[in-house]
Formats: C-alpha cells, sequence, structure tokens
C-alpha cells in the first residue's frame, strides 16, 4: 500500500515537473523572438530591419511550436495520453 501511494506521488510531480518545462521553454523562445523582433525596431537599415524581424518570428514560432511538440511526444513516452 505504501509503495503504491510514493509511486502516486511521484506520477504527480513528474506531470507538474513536465508542465513547468513545457512553459519554461515557451517562455524562453517567445523571448528570445521578442528579442529579435526588438532588434529590428532599433536598426537603422531597411533591409536589416526585415532580416531581424523575419528571423525573430521564425525563432518565435519555431521554438515554441518545437516546446509544445516536443512536451506532447514526452507525455506519449511517460503514458499521459
Amino acid at each position: 500500500m505504501e509503495s503504491h501511494a510514493a509511486a502516486e506521488r511521484e506520477s504527480r510531480w513528474d506531470g507538474a515537473l513536465a508542465l513547468a518545462r513545457a512553459i519554461a521553454e515557451i517562455v524562453l523562445w517567445t523571448l528570445l523572438g521578442l528579442f529579435c523582433i526588438g532588434m529590428a525596431l532599433h536598426t537603422v537599415g531597411v533591409e536589416l530591419g526585415r532580416v531581424y524581424w523575419l528571423v525573430g518570428c521564425i525563432v518565435w514560432i519555431g521554438g515554441v511550436s518545437f516546446a509544445v511538440l516536443s512536451a506532447y511526444r514526452r507525455g506519449e513516452e511517460r503514458g499521459d495520453w
């Protein structure tokens, strides 16, 4: 009985830690993308500004997509769904 209770507590922590990791990854990629977009606003050249803008959008959207898909894959490996 005690081993089942310990396993249940551990599995609850696994889900919470996985959620916290996914949120941290999403925040990281969003901030990196917004930093690049911010660099576009501080650039004098139009061409370089467009490059920063597009790189920021790619980093932001691609990073968040990768974070969500990898969190889903890890959840499937753990057997969450």
